[in-house]
């Protein structure tokens, strides 16, 4: 079979379509992967017809096709090890009918006949070994990526992000380790130091011991389901702290430029990045906090808008967060149009992290030290330099030392007053000091 690209000018946009020589169809040409060889025995390439002559259809479907063989890669073990596992199958099942018979095929016949094939020979006189000792040889023993396969498979019902994390975390640690895969009895404590060492330089803390506890499940998953003996876990008890103290710096403030920048940026966005970041500069709140909010957390009291924080980082952020007069009529605008339990700003409070770290990495800095976080040293510097008592300050922005205030989860109408009052000075400061450039404040409208 003859296969021609389209007359049209190649293109990656076109990348493993093809048309069979006097054929109008288009079809799918992909050599096949190193890592799936075994499923796709004497082929060199992965063929099917796409089944139209239209280009954006043959796109569509070679998506499609591209995604599942993605997918195939994902869950593939090594070939070795596929091929030694069919073939500890076959034997085992052949010894099993010979019962001790010595006149039996399974002791008559050499490994090669009784399997009927030459391939993988290295793989038929390990399967040999281990069916007649029961103890598998170095280089087929169970992978990660046969304990992350069976993981998927038996918690389909996780959410994506869990799902997508640990699937992710897999591959950066044998990224890491050099290797497609890896057994499981091969990895080693020192591994793991290497691999901490390798990569705390550019993530934080948190997210290596995050990589830390998904490894040391897909472990404890292959013990569970009997892929290996029960043993210490390479990926358990690994200290820290020491990286925590020498790579935690204390959140540093935007610039006035990079403030004004960040919100041209969010002004810009079609979903909902300009009110949740003008909401986390003028209230302080953390990005999780705001996005977890409900239409139904809205107070309104006497003319004052409030947020009523139910849940946060520490018990200290069940507060009560008066809402400035900047933000009202946004905020008025969304609650005309939700229910009491939908999220006011709708949007994962993940999702709206993800989109600000990469645009501020992108197009703002790269220091770690300069986040949304921010926002609440910002807010704390204008309740100093408007002159807010610190109790107060604390109070509204979910400090430990707020919980000595008198106001409790929900202030009264004279005390959020006061709040008011507070949060309205802070924010002259903030327009002052960030959001004014040339004599003019610089504050896009918001969607």
């Amino acid at each position: 079979m003859v296969l021609l690209r389209s007359t049209k000018r190649y293109t990656l946009q076109d990348k493993y379509i093809v048309k069979k020589k006097g054929k109008d169809t288009y079809q799918f040409n992909m050599r096949v992967p190193k890592a799936l060889m075994h499923l796709y025995p004497h082929k060199t390439f992965i063929t099917r017809t796409l089944g139209t002559a239209c280009i954006k259809t043959a796109r569509i479907r070679r998506d499609r096709i591209v995604g599942e063989i993605a997918a195939q890669k994902e869950s593939a073990y090594s070939n070795e090890r596929v091929a030694f596992l069919a073939f500890v199958d076959t034997l085992k099942e052949a010894k099993q009918e010979a019962r001790g018979n010595r006149y039996e095929a399974y002791y008559q016949l050499s490994t090669q006949d009784l399997l009927d094939t030459d391939s993988f020979p290295k793989a038929q006189l390990a399967a040999s070994h281990s069916v007649e000792t029961g103890n598998i040889p170095e280089g087929y023993r169970p992978t990660i990526r046969e304990a992350l396969h069976s993981w998927l498979e038996r918690n389909t019902r996780r959410n994506a992000d869990t799902l997508s994390k640990i699937k992710t975390t897999t591959d950066k640690f044998l990224k890491c380790c050099g290797q497609f895969d890896i057994e499981l009895e091969s990895i080693h404590r020192k591994d793991v130091l290497n691999y901490i060492e390798l990569t705390i330089d550019s993530y934080s803390v948190s997210t290596v011991s995050g990589n830390l506890s998904r490894l040391r499940t897909l472990y404890k998953h292959a013990w569970q389901i009997g892929l290996i003996e029960q043993r210490p876990c390479p990926f358990s008890d690994h200290d820290l702290a020491y990286y925590k103290e020498s790579t935690t710096q204390k959140t540093q403030m935007f610039s006035a430029e990079e403030v004004q920048t960040i919100m041209l940026w969010a002004n810009s966005q079609q979903n909902a990045m300009a009110d949740i970041t003008k909401v986390g500069l003028f209230t302080g709140m953390r990005i999780g906090e705001i996005c977890s909010l409900k239409a139904e957390d809205v107070h309104i009291e006497n003319d004052v808008m409030a947020f009523f924080i139910r849940k946060g980082k520490t018990n200290a952020a069940q507060r009560t967060v008066p809402v400035c007069n900047e933000l009202v009529p946004t905020i008025r605008k969304r609650l005309s149009i939700l229910e009491p339990e939908a999220l006011l700003f709708g949007m994962n409070g993940k999702q709206a992290s993800r989109d600000f770290s990469h645009f501020k990495i992108e197009s703002i800095t790269k220091d770690k030290t300069k986040r949304f976080h921010s926002f609440r040293v910002h807010m704390a510097t204008a309740f100093s330099r408007a002159g807010i008592d610190e109790l107060t300050a604390a109070f509204i922005l979910g400090h430990k030392g707020g919980k000595t205030m008198s106001y409790g989860y929900y202030a009264k109408a004279d005390e959020l007053q006061r709040l008011k009052e507070a949060t309205e000075k802070a924010v002259v400061v903030i327009k002052r000091d960030w959001l004014t450039h040339k004599g003019q404040t610089t504050m896009p409208e918001l969607t």
